[in-house]
This record gives structure tokens, sequence and C-alpha cells, in this order.
């Protein structure tokens, strides 16, 4: 198993890890069970990014791969974990209601736009083992996962602070700091170090959820 491959395994493992944290605390009895319902999804999705990024590492990219890969974690994971911010920050306001209501609409925009989209095999073929972003044709998913991440990005570092000033609890600034960790393993496939980038969004979606698991949910 090359490292590239390895690194990727190891990002999918923590992923799914988060996912079942997520997903038993969404199942179990609390006032907060709308915003870990939105986790749970949210690292289901980068769960399923991950493991299509194992395969592309291990096997080259395909059509079917790079398009689940592109769709769930280009496109919607921030978005869930933004929506899920917000539920908690915001539990019962109009604003949040309106975008987990928005949300659903645009996962299915989200679907039809990448599915329409062209692919270029050549970018596939000659990508290697980090994802070809570009090699997606068409405007509509590059602007909504421009459009999505930037305003899911806002949402966790603005949410997360806030709730840290507000309860006096330094633990939800773990969210903003696996927000950051992330943003700056994105900058890795430029300079074409897969690896570094597959273990730093292991390492930031495990922050996130540090974060968003032992922060304290009671008043202060």
């Amino acid at each position: 198993m090359s490292g590239q491959t390895a690194a990727a395994a190891a990002a999918t493992a923590v992923a799914a890890v988060c996912t079942v944290i997520a997903v038993r605390r969404a199942i179990a009895p609390s006032p907060r069970r709308p915003a870990f319902v939105a986790w749970a999804l949210g690292f289901a999705l980068f769960t399923i990014a991950s493991a299509a990024l194992w395969l592309g590492a291990a096997n080259g990219w395909t059509d079917g791969p790079f398009r689940v890969y592109y769709l769930t974690g280009g496109v919607l994971v921030v978005a869930y974990l933004a929506v899920g911010e917000l539920l908690l920050v915001l539990p019962g306001r109009t604003v949040t209601r309106l975008a987990a209501a928005t949300m659903l609409f645009l996962t299915f925009a989200a679907v039809a736009a990448v599915l329409a989209a062209r692919v270029d095999g050549g970018d596939l073929a000659r990508a290697g083992a980090t994802p070809p972003n570009d090699a997606l044709e068409g405007p509509w998913p590059k602007a909504m996962a421009i459009a999505l991440n930037s305003a899911g990005t806002l949402v966790l570092l603005v949410g997360s602070i806030a709730s840290a000033r507000r309860r006096r609890d330094p633990r939800p600034l773990l969210v903003a700091a696996g927000v950051a960790v992330i943003a700056a393993a994105s900058t890795a496939t430029r300079a074409g170090s897969y690896a570094a980038f597959a273990l730093g969004q292991a390492a930031g979606v495990t922050l996130i959820l540090l974060g968003l698991v032992t922060r304290r949910l009671g008043p202060r």
C-alpha cells in the first residue's frame, strides 16, 4: 500500500468513527437532537468522500468515484456541518429552519448538477492520486461548491467562536481549529502533496467532532 493510499484509508477510518459517534448522539433523546442529526449526515458524507479518495488513490480516478467525491466532499459536507452548528446555537429560530429546508433543496440541486456535468476523462487519467477538481466541467457544480463551502465555513467559525465566548468554554474553538486545518490541507493539493491533504482532512474533521461533542450544551 502506497503512502497516499494509506493516508486516504486513515482518513476514511477516522471519518467513519466520527460518523458513528455523531449517529449515537443523534438517536439519543436530547433537545439538541436536530443538530446531531445534521452533524451525523455531515460526517457520513465525509466518510463517503474519504472512501472515494481511497478508491481513487488505489485504482486511479474514474468517472463514478470522482463524481461521488466531488458531490459529497467538494460540495455538501461543510454545509451540513454548518446547518448542525446553526441548529445548536440558534435552535428554533426562523432563520435556522429556513437554512435547514434550503439545504435539502440545495442537496437535490447539487446532485442534479454533478450528475449532469461532463467529466474530462483525460484529466482523470492524468490526475494520479490527487482528485482533479477541474475535471468536472460546467459552471454550476463549481459555483455551488464555492458558495456552500464559503458560507458553511463562515457559519462554523462564527458559531463556534460565539459559543465559546457566550459560555466561557474554549472547547467550541476546536471546531474553528478543525475548519482551519481542513482549509490548510486543501492547499496541499496545489503542492502535489496528496498524503498531507488526506491526513489533514482526517485531523480537521476529528477536531470538529471534538468541538461538537465535548462543548457545554446547557446554560452557563
